[in-house]
């Protein structure tokens, strides 16, 4: 057993959360009432309610019907109130009335719902208020037709099948399926149609309507299957008796008292458990299956409220702030530029937000590609390429045969004496490594200028995800980096054009050289040492250095050999040069140090081009729809807290 306030409590929340339109966001708990339009609904709703639903012609249920009962101990008697969402001037008129005026509700109802169609998908909620009432909210649908009559809609089955289905497919919803006596279960396509939401059947209960129109012969297998026997029904089977054509001037007492004569008449249902038969016990029956239901499902309601209002918010907030003309656009895109001003240069540097580090740590160890992982860390995937160019750079460095050296002097040879070197001889020489490294180092700003332009338009898409600037961002730096480009390929010209004439300053040009000589001699003493004893080599190695040959080929081949030692010493000083100055003045310059010029012309775009920041009129529906659904959210989690 359970407290009549408490479960009129209950069921006073979920009738506010309705009200709320909870319904229209979440599911909520409830009973409906599903079936053939013959099947004997109304008879099972007047059961309950002890009012008389119109069946005239036109008047039969067209719309949703939501009955609440209400235990008031404040009043005298029973009082009825109906109400219409967005029908304020229906539900001013009928707040109260009184039973005797329930045709006219109801007429007036159907009128104002069904004018211009046969069916409409709004909900008549009645209410019934008074001191005897059993709490109970039930909601009565229109029943499943199967053809129409001249003149009707074609479209009317489709409707009432998609207005049941709607409620069926609710996993908060226990369906009351309405079977006449007279249908085969395995005929009956209101249990196939609930057994289709509802594959267990847990939340469906079928209540059998009409007993008193079988053959007494079945009436046995009528009995078996309400026992449970022949389809198994977790809630089992409930069993009335209708109020037909010849009981229509009958009270709701006659009617009772009619149904358990009934039921007194034949001993086989004394089988069926009272409480699983007859209007009374039916409704006690559905009365305490929808408070347990309701005890079950509110706090998880409450926590789905919750979660639902979360996620709303989140979707509300990808919108960012409503935006509704070009000067609130420009206000919103300097706003953007702002943030990414903050953001972009830290990320060519290697300064990373945490919350940038966090998001693509996870990516990768999620299993992201080694080359998307490389788009996401600049700096250090700048520093690798930096690397490979300098690399390469070192491999080629000056490497020539002494033959080739003495070609080159003998074919430049001006009027300088055996043993000098004309400058023209080195410059030819070095222009050769000049003009791989100018190659080389084309190909390799070419490829850091293309990673750092796909690095930073996937920081772009990464940063403005979300957001309808994004392209504008995006076309204004493509350009901007096309410029940038330009200047680079100026710049690497002018570098090499400086370096087209040898030149350098550098100590460490003179102390290679040294050096260079130094390790040659050395590795000619060693040579001899492994020859002769200590103090022979020294000998030898004196007179050596004290007699130079007088043959002019020999001189001329170590004027070669020094020109050589020289032209490799200046490459190096060269080439460690070049690198540094290729990457501080072009990549470095152009695209990282210059990154705010990128953000002047950002400044410059025009008003025409922020047009698609102000909010489309689907933006616009799909913001007031996030906003309705979190308002009604909270006003629900108001009435459960």
């Amino acid at each position: 057993m359970f407290d009549a306030t408490e479960y009129q409590s209950l069921v006073d929340k979920i009738n506010k959360l309705k009200h709320h339109r909870l319904n229209h966001v979440l599911s909520v708990p409830q009973i409906a009432i599903v079936g053939d339009q013959s099947s004997g609904k109304s008879s099972v709703l007047e059961a309950f309610t002890q009012l008389s639903f119109p069946r005239d012609k036109g008047m039969c249920t067209r719309f949703a019907t939501q009955v609440n009962l209400c235990r008031d101990l404040t009043l005298d008697k029973d009082t009825l109130s109906a109400r219409i969402d967005d029908e304020d001037s229906f539900n001013e008129r009928w707040k109260t009335f009184q039973v005797d005026q329930f045709y006219a509700v109801i007429k007036e109802a159907v009128s104002l719902l069904c004018g211009t169609s046969d069916i409409s998908d709004k909900v008549l909620e009645l209410t019934l208020s008074g001191p005897h009432q059993s709490p109970l909210t039930v909601v009565d649908l229109p029943g499943f037709i199967n053809t129409t009559l001249d003149g009707q809609d074609k479209n009317i089955p489709h409707t009432i099948r998609d207005i049941n289905e709607r409620y069926m497919k609710d996993p908060r919803t226990i369906i009351l399926a309405v079977i006449p006596a007279n249908v085969d279960l395995n005929n009956s396509y209101v249990l196939a149609r609930a057994e289709e939401h509802d594959p267990k059947n847990e939340r469906t209960v079928p209540i059998v309507t009409k007993p008193d129109m079988i053959d007494k012969g079945t009436l046995s297998e009528l009995i078996d299957m309400v026992l449970n026997n022949r389809k198994k029904m977790p809630l089992g089977y409930l069993v009335m008796r209708n109020t037909g054509y010849a009981d229509r001037d009958l009270s709701w007492e006659e009617a009772q008292r009619a149904e358990e004569d009934y039921f007194a008449q034949d001993k086989a249902w004394e089988a069926v458990p009272r409480s699983n038969r007859g209007r009374v016990m039916v409704k006690k029956f559905l009365g305490d299956l929808l408070y347990f239901h309701i005890k079950k499902e509110l706090p998880l309601l409450e926590r789905e409220i919750v979660n639902k209002i979360d996620e709303l918010r989140q979707q509300l907030d990808g919108m960012g702030i409503k935006i509704a003309n070009r000067s609130e656009a420009r206000f919103k895109f300097i706003e953007l530029m702002m943030q990414l001003q903050t953001s972009l240069p830290g990320i060519l540097v290697g300064t990373y937000s945490q919350k940038y580090m966090d998001k693509f740590k996870d990516e990768a160890e999620g299993g992201e590609g080694e080359q998307q992982m490389s788009l996401r860390f600049v700096r250090s995937s700048l520093h690798k390429l930096y690397q490979n160019y300098n690399s390469t750079m070192a491999e080629h460095n000056f490497q020539a045969e002494t033959d080739k050296i003495l070609a080159m002097m003998s074919r430049f040879k001006g009027i300088e004496l055996p043993g000098f070197v004309s400058f023209e001889v080195f410059i030819k020489l070095f222009s050769e490594t000049h003009a791989t490294w100018c190659t080389v180092t084309k190909e390799h700003i070419d490829g850091m200028h293309k990673y750092l332009c796909e690095a930073i338009k996937a920081f772009l898409i990464y940063t403005f995800e979300h957001q309808p600037a994004r392209e504008i961002f995006l076309d204004t730096f493509l350009t901007f980096y096309s410029n940038q480009v330009k200047l680079i390929n100026t710049d690497l010209k002018s570098i090499f054009e400086d370096e087209e004439m040898p030149f350098t300053m550098n100590k460490y040009y003179y102390d290679t050289i040294l050096k260079v000589r130094s390790d040659k001699v050395q590795e000619q003493l060693d040579g001899i040492q492994r020859h002769y004893n200590q103090s022979n080599v020294l000998v030898v190695a004196a007179s050596l250095l004290k007699a130079p040959s007088t043959d002019i080929n020999s001189n001329e081949e170590k004027a070669a050999e020094d020109l050589g030692d020289q032209l490799q010493a200046y490459c190096k000083v060269a080439r460690k040069r070049i690198v540094d100055i290729v990457i501080l003045q072009t990549v470095e310059r152009r695209l990282v140090r210059h990154i705010g010029l990128y953000f002047k012309e950002l400044i410059k775009v025009d008003d025409a081009k922020l047009v698609c920041l102000i909010e489309s009129e689907a933006d616009q529906r799909r913001r007031i729809d996030y906003e309705t659904r979190i308002e009604i959210l909270e006003r629900s989690l108001l009435e459960l807290s």
